[in-house]
């Protein structure tokens, strides 16, 4: 079922014993007995959509826009490019050559410092396709604090990135100034919407100073518990390879003799 903002803020509402429903247009006046606004609800919602992607890393996202042109080679130049504002880690980088439908080089992530052993005082050394990444600046940043990538060796071909990785949900913006975010769907795993009004209600909980709210954040924070639990691995086999008895497996582990 698609759980819409609307819904949430009904059910944060219905546990508050306030009047289940959110502001629609046309029913403004449906909130002047209420202790708790739509504005203030979608905060929390916003919060705790925030809380849960960083305890839990369970937004998986795959990006394929960041475009790597053809390297010039200008002196004092370390060519690094902008990397998405929403990400919380980056789990995985591909290559991909410009043109190619078949090549994708995965590369390998480093730091600034380890890779002083690796491309010593040449940081623009080129090659067909990169081998590793580096990040500078930090997530959000801008200016001298952007969030950007490094590759090493620099490809001599253009091609494009592509990135395996954590993010941030979308804001939700207030609702009672956009009646028409009362319909949109918050970024949040499907069937663990019960936690985003676990965490609004007790938020409110505490706004009256119900010592309650104590009980409610700790089933919260089980529910974290448990969706770190289950979101590890989509599937519960076990993980191996196969390997080819003809590719790198030497004949003594499998000859007749043995």
């Amino acid at each position: 079922m698609t759980v819409t903002l609307s819904n949430l803020i009904y059910r944060t509402r219905s546990l508050l014993n306030e009047p289940s429903y959110p502001t629609y247009p046309g029913s403004i006046s449906s909130q002047t007995n209420t202790f708790f606004s739509d504005t203030e609800l979608t905060e929390w919602v916003n919060d705790g959509l925030r809380d849960i992607a960083r305890r839990t890393e369970t937004l998986f996202t795959y990006d394929t826009t960041l475009q790597i042109p053809p390297f010039t080679p200008s002196a004092g130049l370390v060519p690094a490019y902008p990397l998405p504002n929403d990400i919380i880690r980056v789990q995985r980088v591909e290559f991909i050559p410009t043109g190619s439908t078949t090549q994708q080089y995965k590369l390998e992530a480093s730091t600034q410092n380890e890779m002083d052993q690796i491309w010593g005082t040449y940081q623009t050394d080129q090659s067909s396709y990169p081998q590793y990444w580096v990040t500078r600046g930090v997530q959000g940043g801008s200016g001298r604090h952007a969030f950007t990538i490094q590759l090493y060796p620099y490809p001599s071909q253009g091609g494009q990135l592509n990135l395996f990785y954590y993010s941030y949900p979308a804001r939700l913006i207030d609702p009672v100034a956009n009646p028409g975010e009362y319909s949109t769907r918050p970024d949040l795993i499907e069937g663990w919407d019960d936690m985003i009004v676990t965490f609004a209600y007790y938020h409110g909980l505490i706004k009256r100073n119900d010592p309650a709210w104590q009980a409610q954040k700790a089933l919260y924070d089980e529910k974290i518990g448990e969706l770190i639990d289950v979101s590890r691995k989509v599937s519960n086999q076990p993980g191996y390879m196969q390997p080819s008895l003809m590719n790198g497996v030497p004949y003594w582990l499998y000859g007749p003799e043995w």
